[in-house]
């Protein structure tokens, strides 16, 4: 059997975990989710007396550190943890095609979930906030960097661990959101400092961080990371045993 072009491949992977990813009940939950960033955005606009700084602290803490993590990790977690159980990765296997283009179909499946579930509201809460353009474009740029990150960590935990979602909870929670906070060297290995980085470099408004990259810093290394987690995905894969 002919070997299936890498994108032909991606393509395949892609729209095969995509199916398997999207059920009414996640959907609803994430999407009922989604609404409180809304609703806090409304109120914090309403309330502040300085907008532009109320909504970077509130994009950064609430998008970037909660809500965009927390649904990268429900997604990418499962876009390949979950298929050795329900033998949508056997399907896969039997198909002519590289262990890459399975590791970056199943990232852009989740990514492909993700963006509308955090990046809609993340703007439409920039907006109620009312603070400017300067905030709108930051939280888009910024949200979308995230969760490309997010997804490419997720997606390789997914492979290395049981319980795939308890452990993400302990890494944006524990050590993003208080080990990061306390220790340097932590914190350059947290995606959320870099994305904080960028929307308060692009906005204009300084917070008293304990890692501050630069922008192009901070892209940089976003890229990085979800090269490298696909990358060590994919070498992860290639061990993995298939019932």
């Amino acid at each position: 059997m002919a070997k299936i072009s890498t994108l032909r491949a991606t393509t395949l992977t892609h729209k095969v975990l995509l199916k398997q990813l999207i059920s009414k009940g996640r959907l609803i939950g994430i999407s009922i989710l989604g609404l409180l960033p809304i609703l806090l955005g409304w109120i914090i606009g309403r309330q502040s007396e300085d907008p532009l700084e109320a909504g970077v602290g509130f994009v950064s803490y609430m998008g970037l550190s909660i809500l965009i993590p927390v649904i990268a990790l429900i997604f990418a977690s499962a876009s390949l943890g979950d298929t050795r159980e329900d033998g949508t990765l056997m399907y896969l296997w039997l198909r002519p095609i590289s262990r890459w283009s399975v590791t970056g179909g199943a990232w852009t499946a989740s990514v492909t979930i993700t963006l509308p579930l955090t990046v809609i509201p993340m703007v439409i809460a920039a907006i109620l906030l009312d603070a400017g353009n300067a905030l709108i474009s930051a939280t888009i740029l910024t949200s979308i960097l995230a969760v490309c990150a997010y997804c490419g960590i997720f997606l390789l935990l997914g492979l290395m661990v049981k319980n795939p979602v308890l452990w993400g909870l302990a890494y944006i929670f524990v050590w993003e959101a208080t080990i990061a906070s306390f220790a340097k060297p932590a914190a350059s290995l947290a995606v959320s400092g870099y994305s904080r980085a960028i929307i308060t470099g692009r906005t204009g408004v300084e917070f008293d961080y304990l890692f501050s990259p630069s922008q192009g810093t901070s892209i940089f290394m976003l890229v990085i990371i979800v090269v490298a987690a696909i990358g060590l995905s994919t070498v992860r894969l290639n061990r993995v045993e298939v019932p």
